[in-house]
This record gives structure tokens, sequence and C-alpha cells, in this order.
């Protein structure tokens, strides 16, 4: 009785219109009823509400008629929202029967036609998920067509967020196979592996994460912006057809705002489009000139960004045969101070051994320690006739480590193969930092870590990019990453 209530006001409608006409067809005046006959009279209100039942369960039928059609499994969502047959991006409905994407509703468009042409008769508009029967051209709400609703919404409620980070149970796809919200694999058809766990790393900074989770780019952002924030949720999806999501939408817009430098097709190192992508991101954020996005913040700058001091001292090399060295090499006194921002940290590896210093162990190791020693504000650093120095003045509370592994000498790329030592528990960097900020503090986290990986002897024969993520952890105050 409780759900012929809901629908009894649409059954009384179409009932009402439909004996709106006397015995001789006739339709009454507007604003008139057609008396009652005796006969009806008679037969009292139990038959009023017999007819409506009746109305009710027809409407019902006609709206669940051509539901049982629909393919859950060959709905796919990653794919660019464009009609498949003009390509346009305007008036899109999907078919929920076959997948295929098409554009408009009304006679003579290209949905209209498909559902003559293949008999599929249930198609969703993609901006509002209103959900139509064609050719018949009507609406149907049904709450079975929810999980495909959320789908191209996928809306995250506070406390969804709040639990983003607690342990909770596994969820499944259609085909009950479990899985990790924000663990779902990344397609890579086109070995864009390197963008791939770029993009995974990036998915679980939380404020990041919780930034694009909690609100949808407007109308006005770009559409980097958009395609970014659509695949952050699809990688955070708690109730996703299928355990992987293909970047291919995302890519193709990578493509086109950096001017072809980052491809699906072509290799790439991860740091420089970890970088491109945090500033590209900034800028699309805060608008304006790249001058002026400097001076704005975000929620890149608030994540990723510190500042460092920076000392800079020319050197003088003497091309003449002097007999003193150190009148050959002349350092000015005058240094040169700079404060400058930094997103991420790039640490350079000893260079290997020619030869074999004959212990067991072959590997050359360094503590990491030892690396950041760099950024301590003694260490001198000789750069194209200069010494700098650099000393850390704020940090943030993402801290990503690059450790620059490869160099190209005159003939072939090399590989630093160093193994870099450090506590994933417990990065203390407070040695690095002058009264560092209390609320943020110094002790870091591994949070992820992107890996490189080749056939053995080689450099980049069968190259692979991994990325290890954390699936539960703390939320402290800082984290640390590396790249």
């Amino acid at each position: 009785m409780r759900f012929l209530f809901f629908v009894s006001l649409a059954a009384q409608r179409q009932f009402h219109s439909a004996m709106a006409s006397d015995q001789n067809g006739a339709a009454p005046e507007s604003g008139q009823k057609r008396p009652r006959t005796p006969e009806e009279e008679v037969k009292g209100s139990d038959y009023w509400e017999e007819q409506a039942s009746k109305v009710a369960r027809k409407a019902c039928v006609r709206r669940d008629l051509y539901l049982d059609t629909i393919h859950r499994d060959r709905l796919d969502f990653d794919v660019e929202r464009v009609c498949s047959v003009s390509l346009s991006r305007t008036n899109v409905y999907a078919c929920l029967v076959c997948g295929k994407y098409f554009q408009g509703r009304g006679p003579k468009t290209h949905a209209y036609f498909h559902s003559i042409d293949e008999s599929h008769h249930v198609f969703m508009h993609l901006d509002t998920t209103r959900v139509y029967v064609l050719p018949d051209n009507y609406a149907v709400d049904d709450p079975s067509l929810a999980d495909i609703q959320y789908q191209f919404e996928l809306t995250f409620s506070d406390e969804a967020l709040a639990q983003l980070d607690a342990p909770a149970p596994l969820s499944r796809d259609l085909h009950a196979r479990t899985y990790v919200p924000g663990f779902l694999g990344l397609n890579n058809t086109a070995h864009h592996d390197a963008i791939n766990v770029v993009l995974q790393a990036l998915s679980h900074v939380a404020p990041l994460r919780d930034f694009f989770l909690r609100q949808k780019p407007g109308s006005d952002a770009t559409e980097l912006l958009r395609r970014f924030g659509t695949l952050v949720r699809r990688l955070w999806n708690p109730r996703a057809f299928k355990r992987q999501v293909s970047p291919h939408e995302f890519l193709q817009q990578v493509s086109q705002a950096s001017h072809g430098r980052f491809t699906a097709s072509e290799a790439c190192d991860p740091v420089d489009f970890l970088g491109w992508l945090l500033n590209q991101l900034h800028r699309d954020l805060v608008g304006g000139s790249a001058s002026m996005a400097r001076k704005k913040s975000s929620i890149i700058t608030d994540s990723f960004q510190g500042a460092m001091r920076l000392e800079t001292q020319n050197v003088a090399v003497r091309t003449g045969l002097e007999e003193d060295v150190s009148s050959a090499v002349r350092v000015d006194r005058a240094v040169r101070v700079d404060e400058v921002p930094f997103l991420f940290l790039a640490m350079d590896l000893p260079p290997l051994p020619v030869f074999p210093d004959g212990s067991d162990s072959m590997m050359p190791q360094v503590p990491l320690a030892h690396l950041l020693a760099k950024y301590d504000g003694k260490t001198n650093q000789d750069l194209h006739g200069a010494i700098r120095r650099h000393k850390i003045k704020q940090l943030p509370p993402y801290l990503i480590l690059h450790f620059r592994r490869f160099t190209r000498n005159r003939f072939v790329d090399e590989r630093n193969t160093t193994v870099v030592h450090f506590s994933p528990m417990g990065l203390d960097v407070q040695a690095l930092v002058d009264g560092p900020d209390p609320q943020l503090g110094t002790l870091y986290k591994l949070m992820a870590n992107i890996t490189h990986e080749a056939t053995a002897g080689t450099v980049r024969e069968q190259s692979t990019w991994s990325a290890q993520l954390h699936t539960r952890h703390a939320s402290p105050t800082s984290k640390f990453g590396s790249a």
C-alpha cells in the first residue's frame, strides 16, 4: 500500500484523463467534470480505488517494460563522452543495452535510429543521468537504475570521505570480485605506465584526493581539471562495476594540454610528467598568467610546496699557466641569496665505482641522510661555474624526493643502481630546516614509492614503472613519498 500511495497521484491523473469523455465521446469543457452515472454512483469509492490501481499497474508495467534488457557488464564509463556516429559532445546518451554513445533523443537523431535498428530501447543522458525509453520517448524513474546513475555522478558525502583511510569492508564488482577502493588498477594498453604510477601516487594524497572527491570542477574549469577529478573519483569508487579504470580520456587531454610532450604512445620519465602535471593543475586552479600563478596558492601548493634559501657564489677560473693553483681559481666574496619555492627535492646519487672493491656486496649503498645533506645549508654544490648551498626554510606537508638515477653520456644511457637506505616509518629532517613549523613537524612516513625495473644488464629494455602504496595508513601531520 505504501508504494501505491506514492504512485497514486500520477495514477489518478491518468485515470481521470482516460475517463474524461462521456458516453457519446464528447469531452467536458475546461474546468468541468463529467457527472457520474447512477450505476457508477452505486459502485461507490471501492470501485474508483480499483480503477486507479489498474491504471497504476499499467503505468508501472510500461515503465519497466525494457529494463530487463540492460547489460551492466557492457557499460564502459571510462570512454570519451562523444557520439559514436557524429563525434559530438553535446546532448549525448548512453545506450544501456550495448554501452555505445549516441546523440539526441528525438526523431531523426542517432539514438532514435539506433533504438529502431537494433531494438535497444533504454538510454541515459550522460549529464543529467535521466533515463528514457526510445523510440516512445518517455522517461523512466526506477530505483533499480540507481547503481548505473551513480557511476556517472560519483558523489562522496563528508561521512564517506572521513572513512576513506579507515579500515573498511572490501567492495565487490559486478562479478563479485573483491577490491579495495582507491587501489583499482589503471589500464596500460599503450605502455604509459610512467604516467599511471604518478596518478596512483597523487590519488592517495589525502588533501588533493578529498578536494576532487568533495566537489566537481565547475563549468568554467579547464578540461584537464575535470578529467583529472573524474579519474580520481573513479579510482575511489566504492561501487565500481569492474576492478580497473582506463585513463584514456585523461591521457587525451594531457597530450593536448602539453602540446604533445606527453602522450600515451611514447614513454616518458615520471618525474618530468609529475613536475608538469603539478604546475599545470596549479595554474588551472588559480587562473591567470604563469607569473601571477606563482603568487597564488591552491591545493597543489598547500600540499607539496616548500621553500629554501639558495646561496650562490661565482667562481672565476683563469686559463693562464699559473704556478700557484690557488691563484688560478678565484671565488667571489659576494654571496647572492634567493628564496625559491620547490615541489620536490632532487637527490644526487654518488657515482658508481669503476672497479669493484672486492667486497662481498657488489651493489653500492648509501644512507638517505647522506643525500639529504645537500640541503643542510653547509654542503657546497658545484654547478656551471658557481658554488651553491641549499637550506630548507619551509617544509611541505607532503615531501617528494627524486633520486637521479638516469644519466646520458655521449653514446648511451646509464642507470645508477645505488641502493638508498632509509626508515619508512620515521624520516626525521629536523637537521635540514631552521625553526620548523611546530604544527607540521619534521617527521615523515613513507606513503608511496615509485620504482623502475628493466632487463638485467640493460637500462631501458623491457622498462617497467611500478608504484607501491600503503593500503591503509594513519593520518599524521606529515607524509613522505619518493620517486
